[in-house]
């Protein structure tokens, strides 16, 4: 028994036994605890069947889907998912946008320009996402009523049921036409990238009739022309939809035609912009003083105007230290939309929510909808992860 002891004590003195005895030991209790869950929810319902039953709910936004309370509760969820994707890819474009412009702000020499930006990220950023969410609400629905609608043009119109705008619409053959023009894009895109690259490494520039054009002009302009000539190839495949408003014969007016941008998927897409616009200013004001001034300053011995040495020299070197952060923020835009079901837009949560009170199956719902945020995180982990790799290559 002592030399068992003995052999035990030698055996453990060393670190690396020791490491294997805690590691055996953590793994054991964690088995256990699978092994409870698991026996846990056997018990429980966990199928998805019911999602082939009719919704029985409207919802007041639908868009590329044509929804009805007869359609199955899997159309209804894939509703959600569009809205919810819809909302937030609009909010990340404009708030880099936004995030970018204040970004440079912060850094400006002018003193109205630089506090109005440090104004907006100390005030902004320190206020909880979902009161402005609340208050965009407030504000949209403070807006004349339909009645009293501020107008422009006969082309716009403003009220508390939301923001008309002029849109296209289709006349036949627009899906075809918009197919062709994203080939046609494409293949703008890649006539500029071979010819500004054919430029940098020869000097050959590209010339029509002896008028010099540069790669990003010479794509620009393919893409207008065959938009235009195809436009009228194609029999004109879409037209203006100007919206109205008009009276009906009880008195009750009803507005038609154009884009709605209704309230609450304003105040939801307003409030996403503005709050996580705060967090890329900063990233954006950061990465640019990471950067040496001497590249300010070469960039002025040159002849760079202000403009160009932002946008050719300071901004693509820091471009390698934003885009991490900036993916973290993309990520946390997305899940943050998550809150408009306090203003009961109908994006993925508040659509799986109705599911989940018509059903009775929560725990089920809860799943699929963690299932449906984490792939759309990693699609846009995927695609931002893609841009740094391009980014932070040497050479690029």
């Amino acid at each position: 028994m002592k030399s068992f002891v003995d052999s035990v004590a030698q055996w453990s003195r060393f670190q690396r036994n020791r490491n294997i005895v805690i590691q055996a030991v953590f793994l054991f209790f964690v088995t256990l605890l699978g092994v409870y869950f698991f026996v846990r929810a056997s018990g429980l319902e966990l199928s998805l069947s019911h999602f082939s039953s009719r919704a029985g709910f409207g919802l007041s936004h639908t868009f590329l889907v044509d929804y009805t309370s007869n359609d199955s509760r899997w159309v209804a969820y894939f509703t959600g998912v569009v809205n919810t994707i819809r909302v937030c890819l609009v909010a990340i474009f404009l708030t880099t946008l936004l995030g970018t412009v204040m970004g440079v702000a912060r850094l400006s020499k002018n003193f109205l320009t630089s506090k109005i930006a440090w104004t907006y990220v100390e005030v902004l950023r320190n206020t909880p996402l979902l009161i402005q969410i609340i208050f965009w609400q407030i504000v949209f629905l403070q807006l004349p009523q339909i009645s009293e609608a501020i107008t422009f043009g006969d082309t716009t119109a403003i009220s508390n049921r939301g923001i008309l705008l002029p849109w296209i619409s289709d006349n036949g053959n627009a899906q075809v036409w918009f197919i062709f023009l994203g080939i046609v894009a494409a293949g703008s895109l890649y006539l500029s990238y071979f010819l500004n690259k054919r430029e940098d490494v020869s000097g050959k520039s590209f010339s029509i009739f002896g008028n010099r054009l540069n790669g990003n002009l010479a794509g620009i302009s393919l893409f207008v022309i065959v938009t235009i000539v195809t436009y009228f190839a194609f029999g004109r495949p879409v037209s203006m939809d100007i919206p109205e408003i008009t009276q009906n014969n009880k008195g009750t007016w009803m507005q038609s035609g154009g884009f709605d941008l209704s309230p609450e998927f304003a105040a939801i897409l307003f409030a996403l912009v503005i709050y996580t616009g705060t967090f890329i200013t900063e990233i954006v004001r950061g990465s640019i003083q990471s950067l040496s001034k001497g590249q300010t300053e070469a960039a002025q011995a040159i002849g760079l105007s202000k403009y160009q040495a932002m946008t050719l020299v300071i901004l693509p070197q820091a471009l390698r230290s934003i885009i991490p952060p900036l993916t973290n923020q993309f990520l946390n835009l997305t899940k943050n939309s998550s809150l408009a079901v306090v203003i009961a837009y109908p994006d993925l949560f508040m659509v799986s929510r109705t599911i989940m009170n018509n059903s009775g199956h929560a725990l089920p719902v809860f799943f699929l909808i963690l299932l449906t945020y984490l792939f759309l995180s990693l699609c846009i982990s995927l695609v931002m992860n893609l841009i740094n790799r391009r980014v932070t290559r040497i050479g690029a």
